[in-house]
């Protein structure tokens, strides 16, 4: 009987050992290129986005708090017009990353959301 309740027990702890070690919390970072006034590109981050910048592109990275990318996450977009539907989709490469251009009429809070097998989160940037 004590043979029995060993073979059930080490399954037992050793899945809940590794089901510990694979929740990651996820991290994402937006690295925007803006035109300037003389025509030259500058890189700010969602924090740093001076207001009435003129936004060319914005990359979100997506990572795992392991630092291992979020390859091939799904990819939502949101305007600042319609928080509801999705403004654009598609996922993240192998690095994590995902580029897109937002339209810079819709001024505003773009949203950017993540998920893949469980994990999301989301950015939000303020495009004003």
């Amino acid at each position: 009987m004590t043979y029995l309740r060993q073979l059930l027990f080490v399954p037992i702890v050793v899945l809940s050992l590794a089901g510990g070690t694979l929740a990651h919390e996820v991290g994402l970072n937006a690295i925007i290129q803006v035109q300037t006034a003389s025509g030259e590109t500058a890189t700010y981050n969602a924090t740093t986005l001076p207001r009435s910048a003129t936004v060319t592109s914005v990359e979100v990275v997506a990572y795992y708090s392991t630092g291992e990318p979020m390859s091939d996450c799904q990819v939502t977009v949101l305007s600042p017009d319609d928080r509801s539907t999705p403004w654009r989709t598609g996922r993240c490469d192998r690095q994590g990353r995902y580029r897109f251009t937002p339209d810079v009429s819709k001024r505003g809070r773009w949203t950017v959301r993540v998920q893949s097998s469980g994990h999301s989160s989301f950015i939000d940037i303020p495009i004003l």
